[in-house]
């Protein structure tokens, strides 16, 4: 008896859950307006065609000048954004992340000399639509 329980067990522990709905493509997930909550504000947008910007509140993303601009690059959970005007311009950033439907979670700085763009280490840019 012990040894058919014993089996069962393990035939139960080695099982994939029966409903899972696949997670979008971090490139995709990626794609679209975020903000940064409360005490310090901050709004980016990221565009389909690999180019972001920040402002400093999501009312004023419609408005020019932006905070900062240029580029970015998702590979699995590494982010890298290359500014190219603003704040921090013409240097590179790359952050660990994990993006999902409800935002992006910046885990961990993994290479970075902009201490600006560096703030968002350990903060959620939560998704505005």
């Amino acid at each position: 008896m012990r040894i058919v329980l014993a089996l069962l067990l393990v035939a139960a522990c080695g099982k994939e859950p029966a409903s899972r709905i696949p997670k979008k493509p971090n490139n995709e997930l990626i794609v679209g307006d975020f903000e940064r909550h409360a005490p310090a504000t901050t709004a980016y947008r990221f565009g389909a065609d690999s180019t972001y910007f920040a402002a400093k509140t999501k009312a004023e993303l419609e408005r020019t000048p932006h905070l900062t601009e240029g580029t970015y690059s998702v590979d699995n959970e590494k982010l890298t954004m290359k500014a190219a005007r603003g704040e921090c311009a013409n240097t590179s950033g790359t952050y660990k992340v994990v993006l999902s439907k409800i935002g992006i979670r910046v885990v961990d700085k993994i290479d970075d000399s902009c201490e600006w763009r560096s703030h968002l280490v350990g903060q959620t840019l939560w998704r505005i639509k």
